[in-house]
């Protein structure tokens, strides 16, 4: 998932138009994704007031990453729900370290890096784990080489990144509704819908999936996925730079 800590942050955007205003209850709920963010907002101002620190959230959520990989490897539907429920609360983190430190106002290039390094190594971890579950599950390494393939790809989405300088033109990642423009289509909300679960509220698919012991399943489509999207991202990059 993209890193929720900046160094020029400017906060929430304005909002090009109020979905509330129209009278459409999907719409005004749909404004409030990612779930995750309606969740860190609620979770921040507790966290400033226990004193927590951007970078102490971020190590917090460095634990929690590396433990809940530690229950996926595990195998077992008790211990892989334990595992998203691990999962999550480092999502949670992962979020509140950026609005900590913007409230805080001790932004850095240190705790986005530091941000930046963690989401790798946490989702590398995941899928590592993932695969040695299903590996011993299924007696076929085929599985841990799909893990091994899917936290490659991650690691390399998450370290491209920092080498050739953001997002490439023409890859905007849309963070809330109102990023969007204010004729934007049912067809913009629903992929922008699909966006904010499948990224920014990927623990909600490996819980659900974790209830039926089914978080395996993500490892095929992450394998070959990861490895399409940092090659994509990389054309894209170049294409930038050399233009």
């Amino acid at each position: 998932m993209p890193s929720e800590r900046t160094v020029n942050d400017p906060g929430r955007p304005a909002e090009a138009a109020d979905p509330a205003d129209t009278g459409n209850a999907a719409l005004a709920v749909m404004a409030r994704l990612p779930i995750i963010r309606m969740l860190s907002r609620a979770t921040t101002p507790h966290l400033a007031n226990l004193g927590m620190t951007a970078n102490q959230a971020t190590t917090l959520g460095l634990v929690a990453g590396l433990a809940a990989a530690a229950c996926f490897a595990q195998g077992g539907t008790a211990w892989q729900v334990a595992g998203a429920v691990l999962f999550f609360v480092y999502y949670l983190l992962d979020y509140c370290d950026g609005e900590l430190a913007r409230m805080l106002g001790t932004s850095s290039r240190f705790g986005a890096l530091y941000d930046d390094i963690v989401d790798g190594v946490v989702h590398a971890a995941f899928f590592l784990g993932v695969g040695f579950a299903a590996m011993t599950a299924f007696a076929d390494p085929l599985w841990f080489w799909f893990g091994a393939a899917a936290a490659l790809g991650g690691t390399i989405n998450a370290f491209l990144p920092l080498f050739l300088g953001g997002v490439p033109e023409g890859e905007d990642q849309v963070a809330q509704l109102s990023d969007l423009d204010a004729d934007a289509g049912w067809t913009d909300v629903a992929v922008f819908a699909f966006r904010g679960l499948a990224r920014a509220d990927f623990w909600l698919i490996v819980l659900a999936l974790a209830v039926f012991g089914w978080v395996w399943v993500l490892l095929p489509a992450a394998a070959i996925g990861a490895q399409v999207f940092w090659l994509l991202y990389l054309k894209k990059s170049v294409r930038r730079i050399l233009t």
